[in-house]
């Protein structure tokens, strides 16, 4: 009768598929590092909440009427969304334009985002933001 110890062949594989791991976690680890921007801007904070209502055109929807069912608490604010495909921007712009002066002319704050995307769509978003009241009206520097 003979007796094995722990020094098989699989426990052998098993060390170096571990001491393969270390390295190269080690190995990314300090390539993150080397590869990190020195000075990255801050990123731009758009929308700082979870939308409270999102408003989709189609059928018989109606964005003045759904607008007034609805009343903007403190610090919050209305975001025209427009997504377009590329090269479809000036159609995209007009539309938001449109939706932007609708809901304005209900009385309510609101700002614009048009940007490009593979699937185009338009919405209006309503969601707590706590710049809202601060920067009404403005559009927000981007660096």
């Amino acid at each position: 009768m003979s007796i094995r110890g722990f020094s098989g062949w699989q426990t052998a594989l098993a060390d170096l598929a571990l001491i393969l791991f270390v390295v190269v976690a080690a190995a990314h680890r300090e390539g993150a590092a080397d590869t990190a921007p020195q000075d990255a801007p801050d990123p731009i904070e758009l929308a700082l909440g979870q939308p409270m209502a999102v408003f989709r055109q189609g059928g018989d929807a109606d964005l003045t009427r759904w607008l007034a069912t609805r009343e903007l608490a403190q610090g919050e604010i209305a975001t025209v969304i427009v997504r377009h495909e590329p090269g479809r921007a000036a159609h995209a712009v007009d539309e938001a334009t449109t939706l932007l002066a609708e809901i304005e002319r209900t009385g309510k704050e609101a700002r614009l985002l048009v940007e490009t995307s593979r699937f185009p769509e338009t919405l209006v978003v309503i969601a707590h933001d706590q710049h809202a009241s601060a920067e009404a009206g403005m559009a927000r520097k981007l660096q």
